[in-house]
């Protein structure tokens, strides 16, 4: 099966499907949550490590990132066994950002100090609302006075961490978002990410909306409540580094930094996705195909560990030496042409605040970037969309208002 090759790889992401339930806003790839499935996944999970040390020329990992579905329904051992697992079989920086998505209603004082122990020192907390309402049409199944319990606890035991919010939605006013705000003020987070409401395909939301059920805030309104966001987090001293990303000095986020710089990361589990610079690859988001290709023989973890006896050579290519499971297909490969990859580089570093250098574009794709999109510059600085100085330009902020119509116009004919 044709796949990637990585010469370097800073970043890994694996995805832990696992979700008690769906929240009908959200389109990523997840099942229902038994114990059953996590141990027969953890069993596959580290068939495909093992797989993808065989990828990386360069193993130097700087971040680790655990998403989802909802990590935080998975037992910290589980965990704590991964990490383990990484550390021996790439060589992991002593400060590198290991990051794990928790939700607020499957998370407890228990589980969190239990994280930290694992070796998790960064937590990205689903807050989305302290609003009741809010919350029960978003399908959150924790509550406002649970979300400021367990920020609490998480500020307790970690030094950094994320806390994220969802504004834009239907029937929200200007007024219950500034409160949201000001009350994840109180909690001073290290890191503030804010997202407003998208409606995906395939999703409950989209059906809905499609039926004229939904009926989203004007365009006027969701760019009032950024900017009352820009002005709030400034003046509580965050960095606008990102679109959608807020931190205090020193805690940015390191990992999603990888992916925005457009460089290349791993990635395991059904529907993550990996990057080696040219060609896109990524695992088909069927939690019963991996398994069948992973864990043809449907080994709980404790029986895997066991036959495996912690060494690599029970690890080989189990799977693979299974006639039919190597004949599955189990990821999808996409290898991009030069003009893909100019305009993916350009959206991404347009997300940033320091935005797109002229010189570094040149230096990856040796083409004058000027010189490439002289028409749509000059037409998105007249319409005040963009600014540009030093060799760069870079987003206002009507441009991060309306990102998505900015990086329309480097999509080349």
């Amino acid at each position: 099966m044709p796949d990637l090759k990585f010469e370097n790889a800073n970043a890994l992401y694996i995805h832990l499907p696992f979700c008690s339930s769906k929240c009908p806003y959200c389109d990523f790839y997840s099942v229902k949550y038994t114990k059953q499935r996590v141990d027969l996944y953890w069993a596959a999970l580290f068939m495909e490590l093992e797989e993808l040390t065989q990828k990386v020329n360069n193993d130097l990992l700087q971040t680790i990132y655990l998403g989802g579905g909802t990590p935080s329904l998975v037992d910290p051992f589980f965990i704590g066994e991964l990490i383990k697992k990484i550390k021996n079989s790439f060589r992991v920086i002593p400060a590198a950002e290991i990051t794990m998505e928790i939700n607020p209603a499957s998370i407890t004082e228990e589980k969190i100090t239990a994280l930290k122990r694992a070796g998790i020192n960064r937590l990205s907390v689903g807050i989305q609302s302290f609003n009741d309402q809010h919350l029960k049409f978003l399908g959150r199944r924790s509550s406002s006075e649970n979300n400021k319990r367990i920020l609490t606890l998480v500020d307790q035991y970690f030094d950094s961490y994320s806390a994220d919010l969802i504004f834009a939605l239907p029937e929200q006013s200007l007024n219950e978002f500034e409160i949201d705000i000001e009350e994840l003020l109180k909690f001073n987070p290290p890191h503030i990410s804010l997202y407003n409401l998208e409606i995906h395909e395939n999703t409950p939301f989209y059906q809905r909306y499609n039926q004229g059920e939904l009926k989203l805030p004007t365009e006027e309104l969701d760019a009032e409540m950024y900017e009352l966001a820009l002005e709030k987090l400034k003046t509580a001293g965050y960095q606008h580094y990102e679109i959608s990303n807020f931190a205090r000095r020193g805690y940015r986020a390191r990992h999603n930094y990888i992916y925005w710089l457009y460089q290349p990361y791993l990635a395991l589990g059904p529907g993550a996705a990996a990057f080696d610079g040219n060609c896109r690859s990524q695992n088909l988001a069927d939690l019963n195909l991996y398994l069948r290709y992973y864990n043809p023989k449907n080994s709980t973890f404790v029986e895997f560990m066991d036959n495996a006896g912690g060494k690599n050579s029970e690890l080989e290519g189990r799977a693979m030496k299974n006639p039919k499971t190597k004949a599955t297909k189990i990821r999808e490969l996409n290898c991009l042409s030069k003009k893909e990859r100019m305009a993916e580089y350009s959206f991404l570093a347009l997300r940033t605040a320091k935005g797109l250098f002229y010189h570094k574009f040149y230096q990856q794709f040796n083409v004058d970037f000027k010189s490439l999109y002289k028409e749509e510059i000059a037409e998105l600085k007249e319409n005040k969309l963009i600014k540009e100085g030093n060799e760069r330009i870079y987003l206002t902020n009507r441009g991060k208002e309306v990102a998505n119509k900015v990086f329309l116009k480097f999509l080349l004919d």
